[in-house]
């Protein structure tokens, strides 16, 4: 056993290493799953708690204290819940596995201060902890610690005991507060670095230009669409070089001196530029200069912001010139046109836009407000809007002026126009509105037309039900949704009883009218969007039932059963006097390892069983069905 001092220096020595451990490897554990890194932080603070154990601080003769409450708190302060039981049932089972007159009185420290780690946890609320949440970490772990060592003998309390709290305590809180720091310093700092992470990535993607000179005009920084417009190979290539390396001396020498007014001034200004690149290109920019200054607020440099308006440019030169030419135009275009200003003024328009707009064609005039114009076009029913939401429609539209824009109207005489908008460029919108009333109504009956051919492409023609391939499609998507949704799937299978004597005593108009009165039933029945009802082939129709069990199917396939009783149709070769049909029921229950082949199967014998049962009748599929049964005509007969 060596001097206390050398014992306490050990102890803090094995905090601080476990500690710093923890602070040069945590970032492998951060792709990891948080519970996984907690649980990591929980073993390695363990671990801690157990060497401090294994070398205590002697005191007062035969008192030993030592450090493991700062590894217990400090895991469930920063860890969470997770971390702070790993450690503290790591330590907890070390001291009770030593034993001794105070295993006890440990174990109650260390799940006092496990306790205290995580309620301060807890307490933060997900936010980082301060330097004040430590502090009070360090002196509620002091306090917690105390707990185990209320809990000894009472001789010990009398004479030791208060010899003991007293440094126990600080050294406890010094050390808490220590590590504390010291983690609270590390998450600072990786803060601080996926700070400059971000930044850096946000000024890299930044589509703008955005660099740094220094006093003498030399680049210290710059992202790649600086290097971009500068023609350069890459934003390295910029630094310690200036525009004169980069653009035609005259060009270069403009920039430097706006640069030099800036730094004279001390204040920001925006300026538009036009650049001359040497291989003869032009540009223009708007150029944002502001001083760059350092803490002293002294001015060490410049900070550029340039954004590309070539284009801007090149549309208010091609602007000035139409212009000249727009009169013409005007006069002999067929579509109507309109300019509006950057405030919503109208500005020109030809007549062709004002007979499009018969009933407002009075205010569509040089000078009006394009909101005016909206509202009275709505007010005079022009236009078709929501009763109670013009504002709101008047509001999208202005909002379309800003950017180019295509899009239909239809007005509210049954007249289509095609709206074409391109934002000019001083701000404002430019439109052409062309009458489309024809070309829709052509779209309107080639639309009907494909409708109506693709009802006889997938519709039975006799029963309007669906047929036989659709029907397959149908049962095949439902099937394979209520597998991957696990929910259950019904199909019936429906047969007209005694089909064939039907048809031979009333003849084979009325047998087909008699099929489409129970195609009628069946589509009453289903009455949901995705039960899908098919003409089966002959008298045989089936029914898709998603999400339906058993006993859903059931009750649907008795009451399309009563409904074709209720039609009351006569029937001379039927037992029963009239039309009846028999019905299958097969289920599958989203879970089960069957196929649509099987689904079939089951529903084809249950309407076995429900023929052979006396006709007339719902059955379902039964294991002691599946045997072999009569063929198809047999069954019919």
């Amino acid at each position: 056993m060596g001097s206390p001092w050398s014992e306490l220096l050990a102890n803090l020595a094995v905090v601080a290493m476990f500690v710093s451990v923890w602070i040069h490897t945590h970032v492998w554990l951060d792709r990891r799953p948080v519970a996984v890194k907690a649980a990591a932080f929980g073993l390695l603070m363990g671990a801690g708690a157990i060497i401090l154990m294994l070398t205590p601080m002697q005191l007062q003769p035969g008192v030993m204290v030592d450090l493991r409450a700062t590894m217990i708190a400090v895991a469930g302060f920063f860890g969470g819940p997770v971390a702070g039981i790993v450690a503290g049932v790591m330590a907890g089972a070390f001291r009770v596995f030593e034993g001794g007159i105070g295993a006890f009185a440990g174990a109650v420290g260390i799940a006092a201060t496990m306790l205290v780690g995580i309620a301060g946890n807890l307490a933060l609320r997900g936010r980082a902890p301060t330097m004040r949440d430590i502090m009070i970490l360090g002196a509620a772990t002091a306090c917690g610690s105390l707990l185990g060592l209320s809990v000894l003998p009472r001789s010990v309390i009398e004479t030791v005991l208060p010899k003991v709290v007293f440094p126990s305590t600080l050294l406890i809180f010094v050390s808490v507060a220590m590590s504390g720091l010291a983690i609270y310093q590390e998450r600072r700092r990786l803060e601080a670095l996926q700070s400059r992470r971000i930044f850096k990535a946000v000024v890299e993607t930044l589509p703008d230009c955005l660099n740094v000179k220094d006093l003498d005009g030399r680049f210290i920084a710059a992202n790649p669409a600086t290097a971009e417009l500068m023609q350069a190979t890459n934003a390295k290539a910029l630094i310690g070089k200036t525009d004169f390396d980069f653009y035609p001396r005259e060009t270069a020498q403009e920039f430097r001196e706006d640069e030099l007014a800036v730094l004279a001034s001390g204040v920001a200004s925006t300026i538009e530029q036009r650049l001359h690149h040497e291989d003869g290109t032009d540009a223009w920019l708007a150029t944002l200069k502001a001083p760059f200054r350092d803490r002293t607020g002294t001015i060490i440099g410049l900070i550029t912001h340039n954004r590309d308006i070539t284009q801007r440019k090149r549309l208010e030169t091609e602007l000035a010139e139409s212009q000249a030419r727009l009169g013409d135009a005007l006069t002999h275009m067929a579509d109507g046109l309109v300019m509006f200003d950057p405030d919503g003024r109208l500005m020109l328009c030809n007549a062709q836009y004002r007979a499009l707009f018969p009933k407002t064609a009075d205010i569509r005039v040089p000078g009006a407000d394009h909101r005016d114009i909206l509202r009275a076009s709505a007010a005079r029913g022009e236009s078709v809007t929501p009763p109670d939401a013009v504002e709101a429609w008047i509001a999208d539209i202005m909002a379309l002026q800003t950017h180019a824009s295509h899009r239909q109207v239809r007005l509210a005489d049954g007249r289509w126009l095609d709206v074409r908008t391109r934002p000019t460029g001083d701000g404002g919108s430019l439109s052409v509105f062309s009458d489309i009333t024809e070309a829709k109504q052509i779209e309107a009956a080639l639309l009907a037309a494909n409708e109506k051919l693709n009802l006889l492409a997938h519709r039975d023609g006799l029963t309007e039900l669906l047929t036989r391939r659709a029907f397959d499609d149908a049962l095949a998507r439902e099937f394979a949704r209520g597998r991957r949704n696990t929910t259950p799937l019904s199909l019936l299978i429906i047969d007209v009883d005694r089909f064939k004597r039907f048809n031979d005593h009333y003849g084979h108009p009325a047998g087909d009218e008699c099929l489409r009165a129970v195609s009628r039933c069946i589509e009453a029945t289903a009455r949901r969007p995705a039960d899908a009802a098919a003409r089966y082939g002959g008298e045989e129709f089936a029914l898709v039932l998603p999400e339906t069990d058993a006993r859903g199917a059931f009750v649907i396939a008795e009451t399309l059963r009563g409904k074709v009783r209720d039609l009351g149709l006569a029937h001379a070769g039927s037992e029963k006097g009239i039309v009846t049909v028999s019905i299958g029921v097969g289920t599958f229950d989203g879970s089960a390892d069957i196929e649509i082949a099987d689904l079939l199967r089951r529903a084809d014998e249950a309407l076995y069983g429900a023929k052979a049962a006396g006709r007339d009748r719902v059955h379902g599929w039964r294991p002691h069905l599946s045997e072999p049964r009569p063929t198809a005509s047999q069954r019919k007969a």
